[in-house]
């Protein structure tokens, strides 16, 4: 007999609740943005647009769901009979659908933004850089924003799973592991802060070379789902 695979349900299960969680946040994230609306009008400054306001927030939004999996949802799915790999693959499913859900968020407001300027002047900076380029690449820097959410989720994840797994002392070296990945993740996308540290780093951006940028982001994200595979798949489950 064919075995059900039941990691749709437990990608739809875990989008959902963390969804859930998203929109909590982004209610806070949006009334932090309105009442820097009425404080930078008070000053005669600008604040930037709600898409570049956003973004370190929603990663740091997106490494704490990933950090939380574990210890939310790990134990309990295992504990109803779901097997370690329908488990993985649903997180997976469902991490990339929660990052293209906190992307298009701030892409909506940011659009509603544009409208209402167009019949109230408000003190935004329409010419802010976004996470690539200028705020007409919203392609590009969309894709960004995608990626860098989904990476956090996967470097949170690793996080979460290594101090499960093997407790706090051990799991130390999971953080180190992790600041060095977000590291890597800042150079490929575009920051440079990286070869300060590591001399043998070029000092140059990594998206000044799209196929440094692309590749090195595509490859970091492998390492990251490969480890994560094989910090899970014989995890044994704490009795909740």
């Amino acid at each position: 007999m064919k075995q059900v695979k039941l990691y749709p349900k437990v990608a739809f299960d875990l989008f959902y609740e963390q969804f859930k969680w998203a929109i909590w946040f982004f209610a806070f994230l949006i009334a932090a943005h309105i009442i820097g609306i009425f404080i930078v009008v008070r000053n005669d400054a600008s604040i930037p647009q709600f898409f570049v306001f956003s973004s370190q927030s929603v990663a740091i939004f997106m490494l704490i769901c990933g950090i939380m999996l574990a210890y939310a949802f790990m134990a309990y799915y295992v504990q109803q009979g779901i097997t370690r790999k329908d488990l993985y693959l649903g997180t997976i499913l469902s991490a990339l659908a929660l990052a293209l859900a906190v992307t298009l968020i701030p892409l909506a407001v940011n659009g509603l933004e544009h409208l209402i300027s167009g019949f109230a002047a408000l003190p935004i900076d329409s010419e802010a850089a976004t996470l690539l380029g200028t705020a007409s690449e919203w392609f590009p820097a969309a894709g960004i924003f995608f990626t860098n959410a989904f990476t956090y989720y996967l470097i949170g994840m690793l996080i979460g799973i290594g101090y499960y797994r093997f407790g706090w002392i051990i799991g130390f070296a999971f953080v180190g592991i992790a600041i060095a990945a977000l590291s890597l993740n800042g150079y490929f996308l575009g920051d440079s802060g990286l070869s300060a540290a590591i001399p043998w780093i070029p000092h140059d951006p990594a998206d000044a070379s799209p196929f440094l940028s692309i590749g090195g982001s595509l490859l970091l994200i492998a390492a990251l789902l490969a480890s994560t595979r094989v910090l899970t798949k014989r995890i044994s489950i704490k009795i909740q």
